[in-house]
């Protein structure tokens, strides 16, 4: 993801804060009809899903949810699309988070897998910009983009949250 910023005086205007959402950011594409079987977890490619009851009330700042049946965390894009292409192979609902700080689940649970992005990397690109993970927190993104005078963020620095789901809410509005 590249993130373009223009490099002019920040305005004169204080950064505002969003409001929290209540929306559950969910790409699931299939419904759940696993062919995982029994085994406690399922390793392919280096990732390891664990098929276990944890608990959704740890990865959101609500501190409520009930239990996934599978949990993976990924660290880089090739990851990524490894769990994705797993979770489809299996027929498993999938939804991918971050920090969880817009997100609501359910105290029934959630019947699938849930990923969790943990792809951070801020990589700036000569001095307009910047390539960004989605799992890089946005309210960093902010304070960094502005201390090195680049100006388009600065109402960023107060949210919390990840760049992915920043882009994710915008794009559901």
């Amino acid at each position: 993801m590249v993130l373009p910023l223009s490099s002019s005086d920040p305005p004169s205007h204080p950064p505002h804060l969003l409001k929290p959402t209540r929306k559950i950011i969910s790409f699931s594409r299939t419904h759940s009809n696993n062919s995982f079987g029994r085994s406690p977890s399922h390793s392919c490619n280096g990732l390891t899903f664990v098929r276990s009851k944890k608990p959704l009330s740890d990865l959101n700042a609500w501190g409520i949810g009930g239990p996934c049946n599978y949990f993976v965390q990924v660290f880089d894009q090739s990851q990524l699309t490894t769990a994705i292409r797993y979770c489809r192979e299996y027929s498993l609902r999938f939804m991918i988070i971050g920090k969880g700080s817009n997100c609501l689940f359910d105290n029934m649970g959630y019947d699938g897998c849930v990923i969790l992005n943990w792809i951070d990397f801020l990589e700036k690109i000569r001095s307009v910009g910047y390539r960004v993970g989605r799992g890089y927190p946005f309210n960093r993104l902010g304070v960094q983009s502005a201390t090195e005078g680049l100006s388009g963020l600065e109402f960023a620095s107060g949210i919390p949250g990840t760049v992915g789901g920043a882009v994710a809410l915008i794009l559901l509005r």
